[in-house]
C-alpha cells in the first residue's frame, strides 16, 4: 500500500473513480485517501469518476469534490460519470461518454504541460549571487 500511496502524491494527474455506493463514493477510496498526507495533492489536477445508476450523477459533485477540495487539489469542472447504459460487453458504447472522456483529456493536459514547464523553467534557471 506504501507503493500505491507514493504513487498518489508524486503523480503529475489523478484521475480519480469509484462506483456509486449509497449515494456516495466506496468506503476503500476513503480509507485510501485517508493514508495520504494533506500537502501532497495540494494544486494537483484530479479528474473526476463515478459510475452507478442514472439517479447517483451528483455524487462527483456533492461527495467527491469536498474530498479533494479538503486536499486543496485542483478538480476539473468538468467530471466523467457514466451508467451501465453507456457500456456494452464491458466496453464503452456510448458516443456521449466518449466525448466527456476526451474533453476531460484535453481541458487537463495544458495543466500537467503548464505544471511541468514552470518547473523546468524554475529548475533551469540560473541561480542569481
Amino acid at each position: 500500500m506504501i507503493e500505491a500511496l507514493e504513487a498518489v502524491e508524486n503523480a503529475d494527474i489523478l484521475v480519480v473513480g469509484s462506483l456509486a455506493y449509497r449515494a456516495t463514493y466506496t468506503g476503500l477510496l476513503k480509507l485510501f485517501f485517508d493514508h495520504i498526507g494533506q500537502y501532497p495533492l495540494v494544486d494537483k489536477p484530479v479528474v473526476m469518476t463515478a459510475t452507478g445508476s442514472d439517479r447517483r450523477g451528483l455524487l462527483v459533485e456533492h461527495q467527491m469534490r469536498p474530498l479533494f477540495g479538503f486536499f486543496q487539489s485542483l478538480t476539473l469542472p468538468l467530471s466523467i460519470y457514466a451508467s451501465e447504459s453507456d457500456f456494452a460487453d464491458y466496453q464503452i458504447s456510448s458516443p456521449g461518454l466518449c466525448k466527456r472522456i476526451a474533453t476531460a483529456v484535453s481541458r487537463t493536459l495544458p495543466l500537467v504541460r503548464s505544471d511541468s514547464e514552470l518547473h523546468a523553467r524554475l529548475v533551469d534557471r540560473p541561480m542569481r549571487s
